[in-house]
């Protein structure tokens, strides 16, 4: 039996200017740095060595979704999503993503998610353009969470879901501890999650040195993910 391949994704963040000059040093080795088009999860894929995601990428495919990268302190950087580690410029990197073979002691109930979202501090923090979903892209959610096996028929469940998750990333209420510290991890199936990005390149959770997270189902459509297969974030 063949080995299973070992899967690694390096993340940074850098200014426009930063990231023409590693454009530079790459394209001085040999290797070309991908710009990525339309969406931002395509780097996950393992197909794609390095890749580099523009600011504009997230007013793209998933402009909603963006507000909350365009909320954050990461508004304006580049993000880089490279397959190796970039000697040299290790002050910039945000996160290294493996594998894992992490599950999750249980998940969130309906009534435990409301909760989630109802919590005064959560809304404070939630853009105003999360909150607003047009039919296509209820449609859209519905129908990617049915490929990925889920009867769910309702947005409104989805909805909920999506917020509740990243949530947990914000204000843990699902975690384990490992050495006395949390460890958050996502609080559904991947068919019901959404925009796992912000999560495993610390957009959202950036305060936890550890998280494991769970594909969303994007990044199990267009980056190849395996779907419900946690992956393991930690900071360097």
């Amino acid at each position: 039996m063949k080995p299973k391949k070992i899967y690694k994704k390096f993340a940074y963040w850098l200014t426009p200017d930063e990231e023409a000059k590693l454009r530079e040093e790459l394209s001085a080795q040999g290797i070309k740095l991908r710009s990525a088009k339309g969406i931002v999860c395509g780097g996950l894929d393992e197909i794609n060595k390095i890749s580099s995601v523009a600011p504009h990428i997230w007013d793209e495919t998933c402009a909603r979704k963006g507000a909350w990268y365009r909320a954050s302190g990461k508004n304006g950087l580049y993000l880089i999503i490279s397959s190796f580690e970039l000697p040299g410029w290790e002050e910039k990197q945000a996160s290294v993503i493996s594998r894992s073979d992490f599950k999750p002691p249980r998940l969130a109930t309906t009534d435990e998610k409301e909760a989630m979202v109802e919590d005064k501090e959560i809304a404070s923090l939630i853009p105003k353009e999360w909150l607003t979903v047009d039919e296509v892209e209820k449609r859209i959610y519905l129908r990617w969470a049915r490929r990925l096996g889920s009867d769910v028929e309702n947005y409104d469940f989805l909805y909920l879901t999506h917020t509740a998750n990243h949530a947990n990333f914000i204000k843990p209420r699902f975690f384990v501890k490992e050495d006395e510290r949390i460890v958050p991890y996502s609080l559904d199936h991947s068919a019901h999650l959404c925009s796992c990005c912000l999560e495993l390149f610390q957009v959202l959770g950036k305060d936890f040195k550890k998280k494991f997270v769970s594909p969303c189902s994007g990044a199990s459509i267009f980056a190849r993910l395996e779907p419900d297969r946690y992956l393991l974030v930690e900071s360097p």
